[in-house]
């Protein structure tokens, strides 16, 4: 899912619909307790920034993962997608916080040291506990009125 070759593939396909895709678009599970608050941690250390949330309970984003062959259902990675690149795992987290301000960007650039390989151990260790380790939600995040703006919508 890397390289030139893929850059924006979900575009010519009839059953992704048509969305900005012109900022960093973070999709997250809006059921997860944690994927949540790290979304709300996000927010409130980038107030002002460009990059859109969406939840893969919305149709986009289902659509999205179903284009790359992931499923949303098991939701087994967030998806962060960045000048028509799709990144996952390790790698995903890592360019989520890319997109902040100094200093935390700079957490994403020293992760890189870290290969994929053992980041996304980590990322998927966590990601099989983080529901009963955190919980869930019955109701989807939902953002509060001034984050609106920073909220992919349909």
């Amino acid at each position: 899912m890397r390289g030139e070759d893929k850059r924006y593939s979900y575009r010519a396909d009839p059953s992704v619909p048509s969305f900005d895709d012109t900022v960093p678009l973070i999709i997250f599970d809006g059921h997860c307790v944690l994927c949540a608050r790290g979304v709300q941690w996000m927010l409130k250390r980038d107030p002002h920034g460009t990059s859109r949330f969406a939840a893969v309970q919305e149709p986009i984003p289902q659509a999205l993962y179903r284009h790359y062959g992931l499923d949303a259902e098991r939701f087994d990675t967030f998806m962060v997608l960045i000048d028509g690149v799709p990144h996952l795992r390790w790698a995903g987290a890592l360019a989520a916080v890319r997109t902040m301000p100094a200093p935390w960007r700079w957490l994403g650039q020293i992760g890189r040291i870290v290969p994929n390989l053992i980041g996304d151990a980590i990322y998927n260790f966590v990601q099989r506990n983080r529901i009963r380790w955190f919980g869930s939600r019955d109701v989807c995040f939902r953002p509060d009125a001034q984050q609106l703006d920073r909220v992919l919508r349909d």
